[in-house]
């Protein structure tokens, strides 16, 4: 299942989850994961503080094998920033072939501080509806929060792994999803779609 024309080339660095097609005609998004490829070994982490491996992998030739070196599922490498990793389990009962898309972390492009950043405004065109990306705000309004009993709704916090920002988008005080930014400037900001969707996402300074 690997590329043979591909194998050899630097795989090292972290790679991150876009989303798993299982097999239904519909792509889905468990959630955060990233890979972090050293030479042939993978970490998986499942949490955006990457403080715990959730496991670890061996490549071999188009395998990926656990610590007792049993094969656990199959890899392919599509390109030098995309990797496909595949996983047999179960979908509504009828057994399947997990495709997971993961894609290749790469610093972002700016020269700016994550306060700059923090302060700024844009509206991005998500599918065609536009949205309003303001940082480390509440969404919800008082009244809102308290009907329904809770002290925090909605806010986009930014974060950051290594040298690459994140729009992360928090619910009631818990990291729902994280989205890498590609590039950002006072004027600009190309966000990498994960999850489902387009390849990048582009909003524009608020003026």
């Amino acid at each position: 299942m690997i590329s043979n024309s591909l194998i050899g080339q630097n795989l090292n660095g972290k790679w991150i989850l876009k989303d798993i097609d299982s097999g239904n005609g519909k792509k889905g998004y468990p959630g955060f994961q990233l890979l972090e490829i050293n030479n042939d070994n993978i970490y998986v982490y499942m949490d955006f503080s990457l403080e715990e491996k959730a496991s670890v992998l061996k490549m071999d030739n188009g395998n990926l094998l656990n610590s007792n070196n049993e094969k656990t599922s199959e890899y392919e490498i599509i390109n030098k920033n995309h990797i496909k990793w595949f996983i047999i389990g179960k979908s509504n009962n009828k057994e399947t072939v997990f495709e997971c898309d993961f894609y290749r972390l790469e610093p972002t492009i700016t020269a700016l501080e994550k306060e700059e950043i923090e302060n700024l405004t844009f509206m991005v065109n998500d599918n065609g509806l536009e949205v309003e990306f303001e940082f480390n705000k509440e969404l919800w309004d008082k009244e809102t929060l308290k009907l329904l009993k809770k002290k925090e709704g909605e806010k986009k916090v930014i974060e950051k792994i290594g040298s690459t920002f994140f729009v992360s988008m928090y619910y009631n005080g818990k990291r729902h999803v994280s989205i890498p930014i590609k590039e950002v400037s006072t004027e600009l900001l190309k966000l990498y779609a994960i999850p489902i969707g387009p390849m990048e996402i582009i909003g524009y300074r608020q003026k």
